[in-house]
């Protein structure tokens, strides 16, 4: 059962044992009229005003920058959802362990974000590596496959 249904079946019992259990234990007898079923729809129908339908949570809009000057209206909770960030402290783990004396970050950041340029590429894995950026899981397992294959040197 669901919820509503649950709510809708205690209301007509507590009605039902309020007015006609109490009769018997006074030996009063009240005639049964119409007027009982319309205060347990009136009861329905309160609730269901009361917790029906509610608002849908706003969603965030907001504008991401594409090639030409054009521009696109996207769902940020939708993207949130999809890149889910790590915790401060898995990052800050990865982020110690690499060696970035030794790593080519260049060719790292290429394979990391093929979407981006060479140059927006490495500008955004350097945010990442320094932290002015959140990292997200899919980063962090993408680098963390590339430390095991060696592509990226560890202290």
């Amino acid at each position: 059962m669901n919820r509503l249904d649950i709510i809708i079946t205690e209301e007509v019992n507590r009605y039902l044992n309020e007015n006609f259990m109490d009769e018997k234990k006074k030996g009063k007898k009240k005639k049964k009229s119409s007027s009982s079923n319309d205060e347990i729809l009136d009861i329905i129908t309160k609730y269901l005003k009361k917790h029906g339908k509610k608002k849908a949570k706003a969603r965030k809009k907001k504008i991401r920058k594409k090639v030409h000057g054009a521009i696109e209206y996207y769902d940020y909770d939708d993207y949130e959802r999809k890149n889910r960030k790590i915790s401060f402290g898995d990052a800050n783990a990865i982020r110690n362990s690499i060696d970035t004396e030794r790593t080519n970050m260049a060719a790292v950041a290429r394979d990391l974000l093929p979407g981006h340029t060479k140059e927006g590429a490495q500008s955004q894995f350097r945010k990442i590596i320094n932290g002015e950026r959140p990292m997200t899981k899919n980063i962090a397992s993408k680098i963390s496959k590339l430390i095991s294959r060696g592509n990226i040197a560890v202290k």
